[in-house]
């Protein structure tokens, strides 16, 4: 457990921009979609889908408050309600701000896989987090209300979600998004390895060959942390570094 803390210390230090004052912005990727880029605690990237009468945010951000400030965001650019948000895995980055979430009305979608494991280490995750992340605050944890399968559809298809196998967490999800041909990795795909003291390290190379195996015509890549868009070699690029890691 020890090595965890010093790994997750470590991120937070390679990903918090220095000397910055925190912010959280909406960037425009695709027609009606968007990457968050949420510089509080650390840098994480999440999305937001606009459709015809309804948003959908695919990452919780890190707490309540971040969560109030992007819909505060998503308000400047669509009066339509944020009426859905994917828990993309159990981490805090991912599920921390389901609290306002709940309270908008919103329904908190997520695999059963990451409901249970935000129950049982949510608590947990907020005590670590406060080690290396003073002003982390004592958020509540809010599960999810709405409990799909390993594939799933919102959006009238416009958003596909797939779980395939254990990666960076035994609970990530791929987020598809088919009509502008751009995948978020989340967690599980970043330009580097980043925090592994989750990882499965024997199931992520299999997740991401299954990933590869779908063949999806994947234009863009979003990843969860560091730098936010890039090609579809991210994959590859990805599997090599695991090939090359050595615990």
């Amino acid at each position: 457990m020890k090595r965890f803390f010093l790994a997750f210390a470590a991120v937070l230090l390679v990903l918090a921009p220095a000397a910055a004052a925190p912010h959280l912005s909406l960037v425009p990727l695709k027609p009606n979609l968007y990457v968050v880029e949420d510089d509080f605690y650390a840098r994480e990237y999440s999305m937001v889908y606009i459709g015809r009468d309804h948003v959908t945010v695919i990452g919780a951000t890190w707490s309540p408050m971040t969560a109030e400030i992007l819909v505060a965001e998503i308000k400047k650019i669509t009066p339509l309600p944020v009426t859905e948000v994917i828990d993309q895995n159990h981490d805090l980055d991912r599920a921390g701000g389901n609290a306002y979430f709940k309270q908008i009305g919103a329904k908190i979608i997520a695999i059963q896989a990451t409901s249970d494991l935000l129950a049982k280490e949510g608590k947990g995750q907020i005590a670590d987090t406060k080690k290396f992340a003073s002003d982390y605050p004592d958020i509540p944890i809010v599960l999810p209300d709405t409990i799909v399968g390993t594939d799933f559809t919102l959006q009238n298809g416009a958003i596909r979600g797939l779980w395939l196998g254990a990666s960076h967490k035994p609970d990530d999800i791929f987020v598809w998004f088919p009509n502008a041909k751009v995948l978020y990795g989340g967690c599980a795909l970043k330009p580097a390895l980043g925090n592994m003291a989750g990882a499965d390290l024997a199931e992520y190379p299999k997740t991401l060959r299954k990933l590869k195996a779908l063949n999806l015509p994947i234009e863009t890549i979003v990843a969860g942390h560091m730098s936010a868009v890039h090609g579809p070699d991210l994959i590859d690029r990805y599997l090599d570094m695991l090939a090359a890691y050595k615990p």
